[in-house]
């Protein structure tokens, strides 16, 4: 598989699903990235949790420049799809890697993701829509920067398996 095939932000820059991007307010950071504490030492996730933040951050930005709500929830449901295609990937590597914490993060994973897309819901229906995407942006950073740190970060103690020599499926 190639970069760009495993890569889901080049998968939805293909097929025109990019989230638009905020006018004037460039710099703005909501959420900071912390190789130290977030780092799972799985480069491919490590990628996509930055990524994860610089679409909060875009949201963040976005919001705070006032960007109108049909861009912002453009955005946000962004957010979402990117959010689910990355949640596979790292359930995926969890399994296979047969992380302890595999099963509560796939149960947190669809926490976040009905919760999220409440609010997306509420966002997209009630009037109060901006103090709609502050809940949203508050308790998806408190959300990512928590779970990163506590669950995700525990791919670092579960290296990856190697087949032995000889084990079905090596040559």
């Amino acid at each position: 598989m190639s970069a760009s095939e495993d890569d889901p932000e080049n998968e939805s820059q293909a097929n025109g699903d990019a989230a638009p991007e905020a006018p004037g307010a460039g710099g703005l950071e909501f959420i900071v990235w912390d190789e130290d504490r977030m780092g799972t030492g799985v480069a491919s996730i490590d990628e996509q949790h930055k990524e994860l933040f610089r679409h909060l951050n875009e949201l963040y930005r976005a919001h705070r420049a006032g960007l109108n709500r049909r861009d912002l929830d453009k955005i946000l449901r962004f957010f979402s799809h990117y959010a689910e295609t990355h949640f596979h990937h790292e359930e995926e590597v969890m399994e296979e890697r047969q992380c302890p914490l595999r099963h509560e993060n796939r149960l947190a994973h669809a926490k976040f993701l009905r919760d999220y897309q409440q609010l997306v819901e509420d966002f997209s229906t009630d009037e109060d829509a901006d103090q709609i995407a502050t809940e949203i942006e508050k308790m998806a950073g408190q959300w990512l920067s928590t779970h990163i740190c506590r669950v995700d970060a525990a791919l670092r103690d579960c290296p990856a398996i190697v087949p032995k020599a000889g084990d079905p499926g090596t040559s």
